[in-house]
């Protein structure tokens, strides 16, 4: 006897929050340009699950966070959008190989205004399950931001700074130590607009096509696009606490190439307590 699956459905919900602390939030090269700060973080999200198949996956998702920095309160910032995921299994079982694509728009509200916007960002994934304990995937991205206000502050340059589009790869991998512990890594190479804020820069502003006046860091502070490619490395623990909760610690090292040595770093550690409902 032959019986079709019966598609199912499920609502899923969840909230996280926590700290980061990024010691390199204005992307700059010169030591007397970097600042570091501080931000609590909240996110909350929520959806519906759609099984149609036994081997496909579909989730709608809308999702809230924001950030409220120490000392820089102009990136104090609030965002919201919603998601759609659909994930195809290339048979039956745990182990079998897997793709997903995945879209995303959001809004983005700053305190300081010069970064207010839409953005877009689209995912292509492909993975495996090797065993109980591992699994890897490797992928690419597609991602837009558009700029709400334009200010510019050169004649006949542009001061729409955070018009930004940009793709990339990346490769990642997840080990269960424990029925607790995951341990997982991410390498990620982006190519696109990148944005470095400084004081009045000569070499960076005759390799900007936007430039605009950033208060967010001083009045004497000035936001330049560059094009440039950015590799980063990513670590991350996650510690389950029951069934719905876990605590992630996550550091990220990011160093960005732009015109003619116009070279910067950044390192950001992330601490948060996330929970399902």
């Amino acid at each position: 006897m032959l019986v079709a699956p019966v598609a199912r459905a499920d609502t899923f919900a969840g909230a996280s929050g926590g700290f980061v602390y990024d010691d390199n939030l204005t992307r700059a090269q010169r030591d007397a340009d970097i600042r570091a700060d501080t931000a609590a973080t909240v996110a909350a999200s929520g959806g519906w699950f759609f099984v149609p198949t036994g081997q496909d996956g579909v989730s709608l998702s809308l999702h809230a966070e924001g950030q409220a920095y120490a000392r820089f309160h102009g990136l104090d910032t609030i965002a919201a959008g919603a998601g759609a995921r659909w994930r195809h299994k290339f048979g039956v079982g745990r182990d079998v190989p897997w793709i997903a694509l995945a879209l995303d728009v959001s809004h983005g509200a700053w305190r300081d205004d010069i970064r207010d916007g839409n953005r877009l960002d689209a995912k292509l994934e492909m993975g495996k399950r090797f065993g109980p304990t591992f699994d890897a995937s490797l992928g690419a991205t597609l991602d837009r931001r558009t700029a709400d206000h334009d200010r510019p502050v050169v004649p006949g340059i542009s001061g729409k700074v955070f018009d930004l589009a940009g793709h990339s790869a990346f490769a990642r991998a997840a080990w269960d130590v424990t029925p607790d512990l995951q341990v997982a890594a991410r390498a990620d190479v982006r190519r696109g607009d990148v944005v470095s804020t400084t004081r009045i820069n000569l070499e960076i502003f005759e390799a900007s096509d936007a430039i605009a006046a950033d208060p967010a860091f001083g009045p004497d502070f000035f936001a330049y696009r560059l094009r440039g490619t950015t590799k980063t490395a990513t670590l991350n623990l996650s510690y389950a606490l029951g069934e719905r909760a876990s605590l992630n610690l996550t550091y990220a090292d990011a160093r960005t190439s732009a015109y003619d040595g116009l070279d910067y770093r950044n390192r950001a550690t992330t601490l948060a307590l996330a929970w399902s409902f």
